[in-house]
């Protein structure tokens, strides 16, 4: 691994080239393309094998057409094999297995357009902190992205994905402008955090006050202190009001996740950003539970046992990237 690489990034890659060559399992180049990432760094070749065998298991079956396109020079104990046994899943699984191959080749051409984009970014379990050049800093939450604007009349930054929690400096003749997904935060000098869902933004304010604007549906804009905290549907444009304590804001910097009556669905979706590989959710009965806890976000795995046991759910671990949640 580079010095420049983040732990999970070459898995990322491997992933990215084996989802291209299953579109494209013809093309020379990109075969030719694969073998020079493998040759590159010792640990692109691991990656690669752990790719592999999580593409097998995800779907049961072997990578389509892979004889067609191993690259020259991969040694023969990384190349994909034919499972000859019983599939691992149990019955009723495979479909979901299939979906969640076909949603990984979404979230990895998605995750491609984004770094694309950014300035900033940060993989599964990564927390950083960037200094603008305004002097405001900007904590990133993991599989996070952001692209900053520093111009003479404002200054701002837009988030792409994940979460962020910022400290801006005050310059009241250029305010702060944080875009997420078309709701606008406008700040003068705040503390205060933003998290971009796949359907909702929300604001969370630690300290100052902060005008939350959205244009989408009803145009809506609310201004929001200390403790207060903003959801808006970006479909609709509903938004929902709540209170939390100040110190509670962004608490996931400290490395510590509190929900209070989420569902185990929701939940999942919270570590996924922390545990590197998959998690599989393989329950609607599971996902639609109630919890309300404290979790170590350190401890990932440990967390989605905690989540999951008093419903009666159980934990597999099928390989250190690909995680199984069921009903017995």
């Amino acid at each position: 691994m580079t010095t420049d690489e983040r732990p999970d990034q070459p898995l990322e890659e491997a992933m990215d080239w084996l989802l291209r060559l299953q579109a494209e399992p013809d093309d020379a180049a990109l075969r030719r393309g694969l073998a020079a990432w493998i040759a590159a760094d010792s640990d692109h070749g691991r990656a690669w094998a752990q790719a592999e065998r999580t593409w097998v298991l995800i779907g049961a079956v072997p990578p389509v057409h892979s004889a067609r396109w191993e690259p020259a020079g991969v040694p023969a104990d990384r190349k994909a094999r034919s499972p000859r046994r019983r599939s691992r899943w149990p019955a009723g699984l495979g479909l979901a297995g299939a979906a969640l191959a076909a949603s990984l080749m979404l979230m990895v051409n998605a995750d491609t357009l984004t770094r694309l984009r950014a300035d900033q970014t940060t993989g599964a379990g990564e927390l950083r902190s960037v200094t603008l050049a305004d002097g405001s800093t900007v904590h990133l939450g993991p599989r996070s992205a952001i692209d900053t604007e520093d111009g003479p009349n404002r200054r701002g930054v837009r988030l792409l994905a994940g979460e962020a929690f910022f400290e801006v400096t005050p310059n009241s003749a250029r305010p702060f402008i944080v875009e997420a997904g078309g709701v606008a935060v406008t700040v003068v000098g705040t503390a205060f955090d933003v998290r971009l869902d796949p359907a909702t933004t929300t604001v969370s304010v630690k300290s100052g006050v902060v005008a939350v604007r959205h244009d989408g549906g009803p145009p809506m804009e609310e201004r929001l202190g200390a403790g207060q905290r903003l959801t808006v549907d970006r479909a609709g444009g509903r938004a929902v009001r709540g209170e939390l304590a100040p110190g509670d804001v962004a608490i996931w910097r400290e490395g510590y996740l509190f929900v209070d009556n989420a569902t185990v669905a929701e939940v999942v979706d919270e570590l996924r950003r922390y545990q590197p590989g998959w998690i599989l959710l393989e329950s609607a009965q599971l996902a639609e539970r109630r919890v309300t806890g404290l979790y170590d976000l350190r401890q990932p795995e440990r967390a989605l046992q905690a989540i999951v046991q008093p419903h009666g759910g159980r934990l597999r671990t099928l390989t250190p990237f690909l995680h199984v949640l069921s009903m017995p």
